[in-house]
Protein backbone atom coordinates (compact mmCIF):
# COMPACT_ATOMS: atom_id res chain seq x y z
CA UNK A 1 0.00 0.00 0.00
CA UNK A 2 1.27 3.48 -0.89
CA UNK A 3 0.83 5.84 2.07
CA UNK A 4 1.30 9.61 2.22
CA UNK A 5 1.91 11.14 5.66
CA UNK A 6 1.77 14.92 5.94
CA UNK A 7 3.92 16.02 8.84
CA UNK A 8 5.78 12.75 8.46
CA UNK A 9 8.97 14.04 10.08
CA UNK A 10 7.12 15.40 13.12
CA UNK A 11 7.00 13.89 16.59
CA UNK A 12 4.11 11.50 15.87
CA UNK A 13 4.42 11.39 12.08
CA UNK A 14 7.99 10.07 12.16
CA UNK A 15 7.01 7.19 14.45
CA UNK A 16 3.95 6.46 12.31
CA UNK A 17 6.18 6.35 9.21
CA UNK A 18 8.41 3.76 10.87
CA UNK A 19 5.41 1.61 11.74
CA UNK A 20 4.23 1.63 8.12
CA UNK A 21 7.68 0.66 6.87
CA UNK A 22 7.75 -2.25 9.30
CA UNK A 23 4.56 -3.65 7.84
CA UNK A 24 5.79 -3.29 4.27
CA UNK A 25 4.01 -0.16 3.05
CA UNK A 26 5.56 2.26 0.58
CA UNK A 27 5.77 5.54 2.48
CA UNK A 28 5.93 9.15 1.33
CA UNK A 29 6.07 12.23 3.56
CA UNK A 30 5.01 15.77 2.76
CA UNK A 31 5.91 18.95 4.63
CA UNK A 32 8.70 21.41 5.40
CA UNK A 33 10.81 18.62 6.93
CA UNK A 34 11.69 20.72 9.96
CA UNK A 35 13.36 17.83 11.79
CA UNK A 36 14.92 15.55 9.15
CA UNK A 37 17.09 13.89 11.80
CA UNK A 38 14.09 11.95 13.04
CA UNK A 39 14.02 9.96 9.81
CA UNK A 40 17.72 10.18 8.84
CA UNK A 41 18.30 6.46 9.33
CA UNK A 42 15.32 5.51 7.14
CA UNK A 43 15.56 8.34 4.58
CA UNK A 44 16.69 5.93 1.86
CA UNK A 45 13.58 3.81 2.43
CA UNK A 46 10.98 6.57 2.11
CA UNK A 47 10.16 9.37 -0.33
CA UNK A 48 10.45 12.79 1.31
CA UNK A 49 8.53 15.52 -0.49
CA UNK A 50 9.33 19.02 0.70
CA UNK A 51 6.35 21.31 0.44
CA UNK A 52 3.92 23.68 2.12
CA UNK A 53 0.36 22.61 2.87
CA UNK A 54 -0.83 26.14 2.16
CA UNK A 55 0.31 25.91 -1.48
CA UNK A 56 -2.37 24.04 -3.36
CA UNK A 57 -0.21 23.15 -6.36
CA UNK A 58 2.48 21.60 -4.17
CA UNK A 59 -0.09 19.45 -2.38
CA UNK A 60 -1.83 18.48 -5.63
CA UNK A 61 1.44 17.53 -7.32
CA UNK A 62 2.48 15.35 -4.39
CA UNK A 63 -0.75 13.36 -4.59
CA UNK A 64 -1.11 13.37 -8.40
CA UNK A 65 2.43 12.20 -9.11
CA UNK A 66 2.15 9.18 -6.82
CA UNK A 67 -0.77 6.79 -6.81
CA UNK A 68 -1.68 7.20 -3.15
CA UNK A 69 -3.86 4.64 -1.38
CA UNK A 70 -4.10 6.38 1.98
CA UNK A 71 -3.43 9.88 3.27
CA UNK A 72 -2.63 10.44 6.93
CA UNK A 73 -2.95 14.18 7.49
CA UNK A 74 -0.89 15.10 10.56
CA UNK A 75 0.81 18.25 9.29
CA UNK A 76 -0.10 21.43 11.19
CA UNK A 77 1.07 24.37 13.27
CA UNK A 78 0.63 23.62 16.99
CA UNK A 79 -1.18 25.54 19.72
CA UNK A 80 1.14 28.28 20.97
CA UNK A 81 2.72 28.97 17.54
CA UNK A 82 -0.78 29.14 16.06
CA UNK A 83 -1.95 31.63 18.67
CA UNK A 84 1.18 33.70 18.13
CA UNK A 85 0.66 33.77 14.36
CA UNK A 86 -3.01 33.01 13.61
CA UNK A 87 -2.64 34.20 10.01
CA UNK A 88 -0.01 31.58 9.20
CA UNK A 89 -1.97 29.00 11.19
CA UNK A 90 -5.05 29.65 9.07
CA UNK A 91 -3.09 29.05 5.88
CA UNK A 92 -1.45 25.85 7.13
CA UNK A 93 -4.16 24.31 9.31
CA UNK A 94 -7.32 25.43 7.54
CA UNK A 95 -6.40 26.08 3.90
CA UNK A 96 -3.89 23.24 4.08
CA UNK A 97 -6.51 20.73 5.21
CA UNK A 98 -8.83 21.86 2.41
CA UNK A 99 -6.00 21.41 -0.07
CA UNK A 100 -5.25 17.86 1.06
CA UNK A 101 -8.94 16.88 1.04
CA UNK A 102 -9.35 18.32 -2.46
CA UNK A 103 -6.30 16.39 -3.64
CA UNK A 104 -7.79 13.20 -2.23
CA UNK A 105 -11.07 13.89 -4.05
CA UNK A 106 -9.58 14.90 -7.39
CA UNK A 107 -7.01 12.11 -7.56
CA UNK A 108 -9.19 9.30 -6.20
CA UNK A 109 -7.47 8.54 -2.92
CA UNK A 110 -9.69 5.94 -1.23
CA UNK A 111 -9.04 6.83 2.42
CA UNK A 112 -8.18 9.94 4.46
CA UNK A 113 -7.17 9.81 8.13
CA UNK A 114 -7.11 13.11 10.05
CA UNK A 115 -5.66 13.87 13.47
CA UNK A 116 -7.65 16.33 15.52
CA UNK A 117 -7.24 17.42 19.12
CA UNK A 118 -8.76 17.64 22.57
CA UNK A 119 -8.27 21.37 21.98
CA UNK A 120 -11.56 21.49 20.09
CA UNK A 121 -13.16 21.38 23.57
CA UNK A 122 -12.76 24.39 25.85
CA UNK A 123 -15.46 26.95 26.63
CA UNK A 124 -18.16 25.30 28.72
CA UNK A 125 -16.89 21.77 28.18
CA UNK A 126 -16.47 20.91 31.87
CA UNK A 127 -14.26 18.25 33.43
CA UNK A 128 -15.65 15.33 31.38
CA UNK A 129 -16.00 15.46 27.60
CA UNK A 130 -17.54 12.86 25.32
CA UNK A 131 -17.93 12.70 21.55
CA UNK A 132 -21.28 14.46 22.03
CA UNK A 133 -19.92 17.40 24.06
CA UNK A 134 -20.31 20.78 22.37
CA UNK A 135 -16.99 21.82 20.80
CA UNK A 136 -16.08 25.46 21.39
CA UNK A 137 -12.28 25.81 21.14
CA UNK A 138 -10.28 28.56 22.83
CA UNK A 139 -7.23 28.50 20.55
CA UNK A 140 -6.52 29.07 16.88
CA UNK A 141 -5.15 25.51 16.71
CA UNK A 142 -8.35 24.01 18.13
CA UNK A 143 -10.46 26.18 15.84
CA UNK A 144 -8.60 24.96 12.76
CA UNK A 145 -8.85 21.33 13.82
CA UNK A 146 -12.59 21.60 14.38
CA UNK A 147 -12.91 23.01 10.88
CA UNK A 148 -10.98 20.00 9.59
CA UNK A 149 -13.27 17.56 11.38
CA UNK A 150 -16.40 19.14 9.92
CA UNK A 151 -14.97 19.59 6.43
CA UNK A 152 -13.87 15.96 6.40
CA UNK A 153 -17.32 14.83 7.43
CA UNK A 154 -18.75 16.90 4.56
CA UNK A 155 -16.36 15.28 2.07
CA UNK A 156 -17.40 11.88 3.41
CA UNK A 157 -21.10 12.66 2.92
CA UNK A 158 -20.89 14.66 -0.31
CA UNK A 159 -18.11 12.87 -2.19
CA UNK A 160 -17.92 9.43 -0.60
CA UNK A 161 -14.37 9.90 0.69
CA UNK A 162 -13.60 7.45 3.48
CA UNK A 163 -12.70 10.16 5.98
CA UNK A 164 -12.00 9.20 9.61
CA UNK A 165 -10.39 11.14 12.44
CA UNK A 166 -9.12 10.78 15.98
CA UNK A 167 -8.97 13.54 18.57
CA UNK A 168 -5.72 13.11 20.44
CA UNK A 169 -5.14 14.39 23.96
CA UNK A 170 -1.76 15.84 24.96
CA UNK A 171 1.01 13.53 23.71
CA UNK A 172 3.84 12.37 25.96
CA UNK A 173 6.77 11.92 23.61
CA UNK A 174 10.56 12.27 23.55
CA UNK A 175 10.18 13.73 20.05
CA UNK A 176 8.59 16.99 21.17
CA UNK A 177 10.44 20.17 20.18
CA UNK A 178 7.80 22.90 20.03
CA UNK A 179 6.46 24.23 23.32
CA UNK A 180 2.70 23.82 23.57
CA UNK A 181 0.28 24.28 26.47
CA UNK A 182 0.60 20.71 27.79
CA UNK A 183 4.18 19.93 26.78
CA UNK A 184 5.22 19.93 30.44
CA UNK A 185 4.14 16.29 30.65
CA UNK A 186 6.87 15.19 28.21
CA UNK A 187 9.65 17.51 29.33
CA UNK A 188 9.03 16.62 32.99
CA UNK A 189 10.31 13.15 32.06
CA UNK A 190 12.77 13.96 29.29
CA UNK A 191 14.79 16.71 31.00
CA UNK A 192 15.76 14.65 34.08
CA UNK A 193 16.83 11.77 31.83
CA UNK A 194 19.15 14.19 30.01
CA UNK A 195 20.38 15.73 33.25
CA UNK A 196 18.77 19.08 32.48
CA UNK A 197 16.81 21.27 34.93
CA UNK A 198 13.14 21.66 34.11
CA UNK A 199 11.33 24.87 35.09
CA UNK A 200 7.78 23.59 34.74
CA UNK A 201 5.56 26.25 33.18
CA UNK A 202 2.31 25.16 34.88
CA UNK A 203 1.30 24.76 38.52
CA UNK A 204 1.86 21.39 40.28
CA UNK A 205 -1.87 20.61 40.34
CA UNK A 206 -2.42 21.28 36.61
CA UNK A 207 -3.97 18.33 34.77
CA UNK A 208 -4.53 17.72 31.08
CA UNK A 209 -5.63 14.37 29.56
CA UNK A 210 -2.59 12.77 27.97
CA UNK A 211 -1.50 9.79 25.90
CA UNK A 212 1.82 8.06 25.32
CA UNK A 213 3.08 8.54 21.78
CA UNK A 214 3.11 4.81 21.02
CA UNK A 215 -0.61 4.65 21.78
CA UNK A 216 -1.20 7.69 19.56
CA UNK A 217 0.42 5.86 16.65
CA UNK A 218 -1.63 2.74 17.44
CA UNK A 219 -4.85 4.76 17.51
CA UNK A 220 -4.16 6.29 14.10
CA UNK A 221 -3.29 2.93 12.56
CA UNK A 222 -6.19 1.11 14.21
CA UNK A 223 -8.88 3.48 13.00
CA UNK A 224 -7.43 3.30 9.48
CA UNK A 225 -7.63 -0.50 9.48
CA UNK A 226 -11.09 -0.72 11.04
CA UNK A 227 -13.87 -2.12 8.81
CA UNK A 228 -15.81 0.61 7.03
CA UNK A 229 -19.11 -0.48 8.53
CA UNK A 230 -17.74 0.06 12.06
CA UNK A 231 -17.24 3.79 11.53
CA UNK A 232 -20.35 5.67 12.66
CA UNK A 233 -19.16 8.59 14.81
CA UNK A 234 -16.46 9.48 12.20
CA UNK A 235 -14.58 11.88 14.53
CA UNK A 236 -13.51 10.14 17.74
CA UNK A 237 -12.03 10.95 21.12
CA UNK A 238 -9.21 8.52 21.97
CA UNK A 239 -7.95 8.35 25.53
CA UNK A 240 -4.66 7.36 27.11
CA UNK A 241 -3.56 7.57 30.73
CA UNK A 242 -6.27 6.93 33.28
CA UNK A 243 -6.74 8.62 35.68
CA UNK A 244 -5.28 11.83 34.28
CA UNK A 245 -2.05 12.64 36.16
CA UNK A 246 -1.15 16.10 37.43
CA UNK A 247 2.19 17.76 36.79
CA UNK A 248 3.15 16.83 40.36
CA UNK A 249 2.18 13.19 39.77
CA UNK A 250 4.58 13.04 36.82
CA UNK A 251 7.33 14.69 38.84
CA UNK A 252 6.97 12.15 41.64
CA UNK A 253 7.06 9.26 39.17
CA UNK A 254 10.24 10.43 37.43
CA UNK A 255 11.87 10.96 40.84
CA UNK A 256 11.54 7.23 41.44
CA UNK A 257 14.12 6.81 38.66
CA UNK A 258 16.01 10.10 39.04
CA UNK A 259 15.75 11.17 42.70
CA UNK A 260 17.89 14.24 42.10
CA UNK A 261 15.78 15.59 39.25
CA UNK A 262 15.95 19.40 39.17
CA UNK A 263 12.27 20.32 38.77
CA UNK A 264 10.85 23.69 39.74
CA UNK A 265 7.53 25.39 39.03
CA UNK A 266 7.43 28.71 37.18
CA UNK A 267 3.86 28.99 35.79
CA UNK A 268 3.58 30.90 32.54
CA UNK A 269 0.64 33.36 32.71
CA UNK A 270 -0.17 32.82 29.03
CA UNK A 271 -0.35 29.05 29.44
CA UNK A 272 -2.30 29.23 32.70
CA UNK A 273 -4.83 31.53 31.04
CA UNK A 274 -5.51 28.68 28.61
CA UNK A 275 -6.32 26.40 31.55
CA UNK A 276 -8.94 28.86 32.75
CA UNK A 277 -11.11 27.69 29.85
CA UNK A 278 -9.68 24.19 29.24
CA UNK A 279 -10.84 22.35 32.37
CA UNK A 280 -11.17 18.85 30.93
CA UNK A 281 -9.80 16.08 33.13
CA UNK A 282 -11.60 13.02 31.72
CA UNK A 283 -11.50 12.38 27.97
CA UNK A 284 -14.28 9.86 27.37
CA UNK A 285 -13.55 7.58 24.39
CA UNK A 286 -16.47 5.16 24.69
CA UNK A 287 -17.40 5.43 21.00
CA UNK A 288 -13.90 4.49 19.80
CA UNK A 289 -13.84 1.52 22.16
CA UNK A 290 -17.27 0.30 21.14
CA UNK A 291 -17.12 0.95 17.39
CA UNK A 292 -13.60 -0.09 16.41
CA UNK A 293 -12.11 -1.65 19.51
CA UNK A 294 -9.78 1.09 20.72
CA UNK A 295 -7.87 0.20 23.89
CA UNK A 296 -4.70 1.98 25.09
CA UNK A 297 -1.72 -0.13 26.14
CA UNK A 298 0.02 2.56 28.20
CA UNK A 299 -2.54 3.66 30.77
CA UNK A 300 -0.45 4.47 33.85
CA UNK A 301 2.69 6.43 34.64
CA UNK A 302 4.48 3.38 36.04
CA UNK A 303 4.25 1.86 32.56
CA UNK A 304 4.89 5.02 30.54
CA UNK A 305 7.92 6.41 32.38
CA UNK A 306 10.19 3.31 32.19
CA UNK A 307 9.43 2.91 28.49
CA UNK A 308 10.09 6.62 27.90
CA UNK A 309 13.46 6.24 29.63
CA UNK A 310 14.34 3.22 27.47
CA UNK A 311 13.49 5.07 24.26
CA UNK A 312 15.55 8.14 25.15
CA UNK A 313 18.59 6.13 26.26
CA UNK A 314 18.50 3.56 23.43
CA UNK A 315 17.48 5.74 20.47
CA UNK A 316 18.48 9.36 21.21
CA UNK A 317 19.28 10.24 17.60
CA UNK A 318 15.84 9.05 16.48
CA UNK A 319 14.31 11.67 18.76
CA UNK A 320 16.78 14.43 18.02
CA UNK A 321 18.37 14.06 21.44
CA UNK A 322 21.82 12.76 20.52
Amino acid sequence: MRVLVTGGTGSIGSVLVRSFLERGDEVLTFGPTSYPGRVADIAKDITIIRGNLAYQSEVFNAVKNHRIDRIFHLGSMLSLPSNANPWAAFQVNVVGTMNVLEAARLFDVPQFIFTSTIGTYAHGAGEVVTDETLQRPATMYGTGKLYGENLGRFYRTRFGLDFRSVRLPSIMSPCAKVRVVAQYNSWMIEYPILGKPFPCFVTPETKRPCMYFKDAVRAISTIADAPADSIAMVNYNVGGLNPTPSAKDIELEIRKHFPGADVTYEPDPVVMKFYETAKTVTFDDTCAREEWGWMPQYETLDVVVPDFIREVTKNPSQYGLA
